[in-house]
């Protein structure tokens, strides 16, 4: 007896569709799910790092063409005649062509940047102050002394080289009209020999650069900064600005201010310098939402995972009790055949090839009793052929010991022909009727057509005339036996005994290229073309039962390779010719 196996081996069919739903639903998920939280956390990573690299670098740009447009305004304003002819008057009178065209000058050279932008003209003495707004009192050079306003672009740059304009963020203030200046360009403005007459200075307002940059509203914060006074200002949050220790993106750089992207434990941040100027744009995007975007996703994958399996375990069972049913009550149906039981029983089932496997299985059950039946019929019929057989054995018996009888009577009273046709006749006999052996020597054969023969001649006398002729190799080859009387006595029955004069009747055995012949001829009446059909197999329900006999025998014996040709001419005689391999040369080449 077999061990039984524990549960966790034994192959049902539960598990099996089990495993096979895991491997279809929760083995993709479950990969899918490791390679997310494996490689997808510095996939995102990465793209958060490319996406804050191209939007810094992309706002740079911006920054610089706006930057470097407004210190173009400033050089044309600068270096104008009239501005410098009006810093040498170190005048200005009110409501003048002069004052006018400078007005102009200042609100033409700054046309479509009234609320981005201001321009501030202010001479060394502070008499000349002049602005396309309200002039800054920051501006104001009649009130400083030597500690000038710390928020002054022109006090943090006394300094100045004569032909430099400086752009600077550490003037963030609020300007007089309310709106919060986040960047100053200024430049000097000099008479024709180099005399500094005084200054002009841009200030760009907060939504000159906040409105073009971050566009896309991705970047959690847009830093413009100077490495030089490590004072920064926020382009999202223009309310923000300071010294770097108020931003913790720019305090984590360490003085690398180089263009690179950095992680944060928050965050993702690119640093980028800004073409053309001193200052450098540092933006960040806050990674916390994809992290818990990753964490959501994850968290699905777990849910759906584990609603998959469930699934899984109920449709395996849904499934599996959907077939194991039908499969053991087939099952316990085979079982009950197979101890003897040949019940058919029909049953229904969903599926459909459940239901042609019963169909198929009563019809074999079906068959099954039917085959019993006809092998019990066949068995009977067995049974009763053997019983004849039996009962019939003993007629040869009595008919040689009469036919023994006859010859010795016919032998006393000196009777020779009768004396040889019970000869004759007793071998005729007992070649038909011995079933020990299938087959026999042409020799044999040969004999028994002598015998035959010598019979027939007794009867019709010198009108027979006989030629027979056995090649002497071919003497101990093996044929099926009554191959060549049945032909014999058809030439005589069939071909002779209708003709007047002469008859006829050759019968040569010969070997010929490894193959042995058989020739039956006679000068019978014969028989038109088409008496016989060319298939010799259709001859199977016909009356000429003779020749299909030793036709098929012959077929059975030697296959394709027996040849079998029956021809005749009315009026001349017909003509059956045999051929078949020699087996004794077949097996003495093998040999």
């Amino acid at each position: 007896m077999k061990p039984r196996l524990p549960f966790w081996r034994t192959k049902t069919l539960f598990s099996r569709l089990l495993l096979y739903f895991l491997i279809v639903l929760i083995i993709p998920l479950g990969l899918f799910s490791a390679y997310y939280a494996l490689i997808g956390g510095r996939n995102q990573e990465r793209y958060l790092q490319n996406q804050t690299m191209n939007l810094v670098y992309n706002d740079a740009a911006k920054v610089a063409d706006i930057l470097e447009s407004y210190r173009h305004k400033a050089y044309q304003l600068s270096t104008n005649p009239l501005v410098v002819k009006i810093m040498e008057d170190d005048e200005v009178v009110p409501n003048s062509d002069e004052s006018r065209d400078l007005y102009q000058l200042l609100f033409s050279t700054m046309k479509g940047d009234t609320y981005l932008a201001s321009a501030n003209l202010v001479s060394n003495s502070g008499k000349v102050r002049l602005s396309t707004h309200t002039f800054p009192d920051v501006y104001d050079l009649r009130y400083h002394g030597n500690d000038w306003e710390v928020n002054s672009i022109i006090s943090q740059n006394s300094d100045l080289s004569p032909t430099a304009s400086i752009i600077s963020i550490r003037g963030h203030r609020l300007a007089e009209n309310g709106r919060q200046v986040i960047a100053s360009i200024l430049r000097r403005i000099y008479d024709s020999v180099g005399t500094n007459l005084g200054y002009l200075v841009i200030d760009i307002y907060a939504d000159a650069l906040a409105t073009q940059v971050n566009s896309e509203r991705v970047l959690s914060d847009l830093l413009l900064f100077e490495t030089n006074s490590f004072y920064a200002t926020s382009l999202v949050h223009t309310e923000q600005f300071g010294t770097f220790d108020k931003f913790p993106v720019i305090s984590d750089l360490k003085g690398d201010y180089s263009r690179r992207t950095l992680r944060t434990p928050t965050s993702v941040a690119s640093i980028a310098p800004v073409p053309g100027t001193g200052l450098h744009l540092a933006g960040s995007i806050n990674s916390a939402p994809f992290e818990a975007s990753l964490d959501r996703w994850l968290y699905a994958f777990s849910i759906t995972m584990g609603v998959g399996l469930v699934l899984a375990m109920i449709l395996s069972f849904l499934f599996s009790r959907s077939i194991v049913r039908p499969i053991r009550n087939l099952a316990s149906r085979m079982a009950e055949v197979e101890e003897g039981t040949l019940e058919t029983k029909e049953t229904d089932s969903d599926i459909r090839e459940f239901t042609q496997l019963e169909h198929s299985f009563n019809v074999m059950v079906r068959q099954i009793v039917s085959l019993l039946e006809l092998t019990r019929e066949e068995q009977e019929k067995v049974s009763e052929a053997e019983r004849k057989a039996l009962e019939s054995q003993m007629n040869p018996h009595f008919l040689f010991n009469t036919l023994n009888t006859i010859k010795a009577l016919a032998k006393l009273h000196g009777e020779p022909d009768i004396y040889t046709i019970t000869v004759k006749l007793g071998k005729l006999l007992r070649s038909t009727i011995d079933n020990h052996e299938s087959e026999c020597t042409l020799a044999e054969s040969m004999a028994l057509i002598d015998s035959y023969l010598t019979i027939q001649k007794l009867r019709f006398g010198e009108k027979l005339k006989v030629t027979t002729y056995l090649d002497p190799s071919c003497s101990q080859v093996k044929t099926p036996k009554l191959i060549i009387q049945p032909l014999v006595e058809n030439s005589i029955i069939h071909g002779l005994e209708p003709k007047t004069g002469e008859w006829r009747v050759d019968v040569r055995v010969e070997r010929n290229n490894g193959r042995i012949f058989i020739t039956i001829r006679d000068n019978g009446i014969g028989f038109p073309a088409g008496t016989l059909p060319e298939n010799l197999d259709e001859l199977a329900n016909s009356t000429h039962v003779g020749v299909y006999n030793v036709y098929r025998r012959l077929v059975l014996k030697y296959g394709r390779g027996m040849n079998f040709l029956l021809s005749s001419k009315p009026g001349e005689g017909t003509q059956v010719l045999i051929s078949f391999p020699d087996d004794q040369d077949e097996k003495g080449s093998d040999r």
